[in-house]
């Protein structure tokens, strides 16, 4: 039992490693990775890498290939336009639903996260405040209590961050726009204006059309 839990545990941290160079940019698409340079870089075996990679197929963010090796998969056009019209769907209802409804604790986790990124923002870190905005929107999402929205979001969030990421590196003063359009979100959330808190989330989300188009 000891063997299979550490083994268990060695997969998930390859998982979590591989992906976060790739969510972040580090690693980059069309980028050719090897089995043996990820375990010396990684120190474990192969094992636990090829089972992490293969959760990371299945995710879309890489491409397995028996003659090129391990490709880390291009985020095109057409996906990021899919996922913001997954994203405006989850959203708008979650924010209709919510409206003047949530109590002190969910907005003192809002508050909390804003912070966090006005910080972010004057570090000029863009890596972080990527995080952060995925954040904010996954609180919103997690205030519906529904394990089959959050699954949902959750499912879509790492290449939600890609696509951010790519959204920010393009137009970095969009940092300020999306900073003031969240605190616009939350304090419709806190009105009693479902319609209100619906129309700036849509266009909150529906400007980065304008970006990638």
């Amino acid at each position: 039992m000891e063997k299979l839990q550490t083994a268990v545990t060695l997969r998930d941290q390859a998982f979590e490693a591989i992906k976060n160079r790739i969510v972040t940019g580090e690693w980059q698409g069309g980028m050719f990775l090897s089995e043996k340079l990820l375990s010396e870089l990684l120190g474990m075996s192969k094992t636990p890498i090829r089972s992490a990679l293969d959760r990371l197929e299945m995710m879309g963010l890489v491409k397995l290939s028996p003659k090129q090796g391990v490709i880390v998969q291009e985020v095109s056009l057409k996906k990021i336009l899919e996922i913001y019209e997954l994203r405006l769907s989850l959203e708008t209802y979650a924010v209709r639903r919510l409206t003047g409804k949530m109590d002190a604790a969910f907005f003192a986790g809002l508050d909390d996260n804003l912070a966090h990124q006005a910080e972010a923002i004057a570090e000029e870190d863009i890596i972080r405040y990527v995080e952060l905005d995925r954040q904010f929107h996954a609180l919103i999402i997690a205030g519906l209590d529904n394990e089959e929205y959050t699954e949902v979001m959750s499912r879509i969030q790492d290449k939600f961050l890609l696509v951010v990421r790519t959204t920010f590196n393009r137009n970095q003063k969009r940092l300020a726009g999306s900073i003031e359009e969240h605190w616009q979100i939350r304090h419709a959330l806190a009105g009693t204006d479902p319609e209100l808190t619906v129309l700036l989330t849509q266009r909150h989300i529906e400007y980065v059309k304008k970006i990638m188009l």
